[in-house]
């Protein structure tokens, strides 16, 4: 009788275990609808609820992971998915949500080790350079730069410099990075990372040595390549921008860039939350989820001046 107890006793609490993940799987597609919905608080409970409810699910890991780099959270989230990988979660899926995040994060040395790596040769190649070449910023702790407006541009354009050349770069919060014309691939101001066998431009990864941002000097900026219409012509990803807590109003054609990236003294506005994907950057409003560069963002926005935060995951809307 003890013995069928006992057995018994171990197959309801196997079955425990078994419907753990299942659960919290659950908990994770409503977090991801709710999220979608816009409502971000009650998602990001259900995603810590995932994870306490089955503390070794991988799935349920990556999924909180996820959601915190894309909030700003990036070192957080990173080694959440790190977990996600040692508990059994499929490397390559893995490393599909954690290089981005390592790059954000300028770890190279971790990306060029990273299980699984959805990198090609020369990115690899690029990010292994970096680690030994790490980019950096110098200049005042903060200043303000012309925001010029640009033909399909909704927030404008500024300029930089590259080696002796000036280049307009407009703000494109679909893009990530820094984004240049393939004349740029030819030239000694940019470093170009490529296989050997493979002339394919679209297949290859930059370098911008040196880049000017104002009174801003920006060494070893990764870079990607396109076809941008001129040598002049760049694009600038509000990720690039986040990195300097910009301030962008429109309106006086000013851009405020903070070398610390951190806004040390808490504007007054509304802080609206923002999430970071391959895409670009949205805003989360009350009746969903918009990319920034969208009709019903710029509509939220209403031409008011506003502040990236982007360690904190949020954009604040300035009060006039």
């Amino acid at each position: 009788m003890t013995r069928r107890l006992t057995s018994a006793l171990a197959l309801l609490f196997a079955f425990l275990l078994a419907a753990l993940p299942a659960r919290a799987q659950r908990y994770v597609a409503r977090a991801d609808s709710l999220l979608r919905q816009g409502r971000v608080s009650d998602a990001e409970q259900l995603y810590y609820y995932a994870v306490r409810k089955a503390p070794r699910d991988p799935a349920a890991r990556l999924a909180l992971g996820r959601y915190l780099a894309a909030r700003g959270a990036l070192r957080i989230g990173a080694v959440l998915m790190e977990e996600a990988r040692f508990f059994g979660g499929d490397a390559k899926l893995v490393g599909t949500y954690l290089a981005p995040v390592y790059a954000r994060l300028g770890d190279y040395k971790a990306l060029t080790t990273l299980p699984g790596s959805p990198l090609p040769y020369a990115q690899r190649a690029r990010a292994e350079w970096l680690t030994a070449n790490v980019p950096a910023t110098t200049g005042p702790d903060s200043a303000v730069v012309p925001l010029v407006a640009a033909d399909s541009a909704p927030f404008g354009a500024i300029a930089i410099v590259l080696g002796h050349d000036t280049l307009a770069a407009t703000i494109d919060p679909r893009v990530q990075g820094l984004t240049l014309d393939t004349a740029w691939l030819r030239r000694k101001d940019v470093k170009r990372f490529s296989a050997t066998y493979d002339a394919d431009w679209r297949n290859a990864a930059g370098v911008a040595l040196t880049t000017e941002i104002g009174p801003f000097v920006l060494t070893n900026v990764p870079a990607t390549f396109a076809v941008t219409g001129s040598e002049r012509k760049a694009r600038v990803g509000l990720d690039f921008l986040g990195g300097l807590a910009p301030t962008i109003d429109q309106a006086a054609g000013t851009l405020l860039l903070r070398r610390s990236g951190r806004i040390t003294t808490p504007p007054s506005g509304e802080r609206i939350p923002t999430l970071v994907y391959p895409g670009g950057l949205w805003i989360v409003q009350q009746d969903g989820v918009w990319p920034l560069g969208g009709a019903a963002a710029r509509a939220t926005l209403g031409g008011r001046p506003w502040i990236l935060d982007a360690k904190r995951g949020d954009l604040i809307l300035l009060d006039r």
